[in-house]
């Protein structure tokens, strides 16, 4: 390597990054990874956020992010054809004029909206939060959304996926060329030492948490419920979401839509918490109930192994069923489960989650400068 050498690339990687992330459905989980990574990021670089104003979207977004952040609120309100071409005009025009060193995109909506809009320029990172053609759906939905995936994934300059499993489904189904994987986290992971000792009193509470949507399978989630409300308070925390096609969870009760801080409130007096999906990115409400030291038992998908392990998924309502009536009727079995999550859940802080990104963040906008500033091959061979 020259003198020459060194300092060209000496020069780019000091240069100082610029992020814009832009999000579709800026509410639940994306919002929480979004408003997280912006925590961090923004002691370091200048941060932006570009976003949809869905029914799920908080009324003043400002109020739960640093003010340094920059917000660019889009002309995203619907799920129309007409809304995504106003999204991506809009969008057109904040790249050019806020500069970016590199662009992230959250979600499929996001991935579709922003790659066409963004046909030069910075690189695009595209996490999927889960890929749309998971989804429980007709075959030729499920086709549709794929096509629209492998769009996507030809389109950015590579995938940020947050589970190993994630990162599976972008080589294998979405034929992503270039795949980088950053586990979520959460802040209260960073240094978690809560440790509650195991002193209630019959009842205990078993609970889920959520949107009753599809992907959380209420009905399923209901049935196991009901099936062990004779040895625990049982609930359901939160409900259809404004705007959603969520379903009532019968024979379960249900806490409605509640503040961020009040719903953890409740899941901490939890003893057990069900995480019973169909499909998912990487669930931070699992990592939450980690934090609060609750019991987590998930179905059996490999997101939900990634975070919890083998013993704590189950492949049956049936086992979901056993199990809880163990943990609930066993002292010693519920101290022993909480101790396999205590070992868990540090892999899982945002500190580890922000700065992984912003390596990632660095090394593609190191590549596509170094792209740009490099000779052509005329001048190479003349040195």
């Amino acid at each position: 390597m020259t003198n020459d050498t060194h300092n060209e690339q000496s020069s780019i990687t000091s240069q100082p990054l610029r992020v814009l992330h832009v999000v579709e459905a800026f509410g639940g989980g994306v919002f929480e990874v979004v408003r997280t990574l912006t925590r961090y990021q923004v002691d370091r670089h200048p941060v932006a956020i570009a976003y949809g104003t869905r029914p799920e979207t908080p009324t003043e977004v400002c109020h739960y992010l640093d003010p340094r952040v920059e917000l660019f609120p889009l002309p995203w309100e619907r799920r129309t054809s007409r809304a995504q071409l106003k999204a991506a005009h809009a969008l057109s025009r904040i790249v050019p004029t806020w500069s970016p060193s590199v662009i992230h995109l959250h979600s499929s909506f996001a991935g579709v909206v922003g790659t066409f809009a963004i046909k030069a320029g910075p690189p695009t990172l595209y996490s999927p939060h889960a890929y749309s053609f998971q989804m429980n759906q007709n075959r030729a939905r499920r086709a549709f959304f794929l096509m629209l995936e492998r769009y996507v994934a030809r389109h950015v300059g590579a995938v940020g996926a947050v589970s190993a499993h994630e990162a599976d489904l972008a080589r294998q189904h979405a034929l992503a060329r270039r795949v980088f994987t950053v586990s979520n986290g959460i802040p209260e992971l960073d240094a978690c030492r809560t440790r509650r000792p195991d002193i209630h009193k019959p009842p205990l509470t078993v609970t889920s948490m959520g949107r009753t949507d599809p992907q959380r399978q209420p009905r399923a989630a209901a049935r196991i419920l009901r099936a062990v409300a004779d040895e625990a308070d049982v609930r359901w925390i939160g409900g259809a979401a404004p705007g959603s096609h969520g379903s009532a969870v019968p024979g379960v009760r249900m806490t409605g839509w509640l503040e961020r801080d009040v719903a953890l409130r409740l899941l901490a007096d939890a003893d057990i918490y069900l995480h019973w999906t169909a499909w998912d990115g990487q669930a931070l409400s699992i990592m939450e109930a980690m934090a609060r030291d609750v019991i987590v038992i998930a179905s059996d998908i490999p997101p939900n192994r990634d975070i919890v392990g083998g013993k704590q998924v189950c492949a049956s309502e049936s086992a979901a069923i056993d199990l809880i009536r163990r943990l609930l009727q066993t002292p010693g079995l519920r101290a022993e489960y909480r101790a396999r999550q205590r070992a868990l859940r540090g892999r899982f802080g945002a500190q580890r989650m922000a700065s992984n990104w912003d390596t990632v963040y660095r090394e593609m906008a190191n590549g596509a400068r170094a792209q740009r500033t490099a000779p052509s091959p005329a001048l190479t061979a003349a040195r």
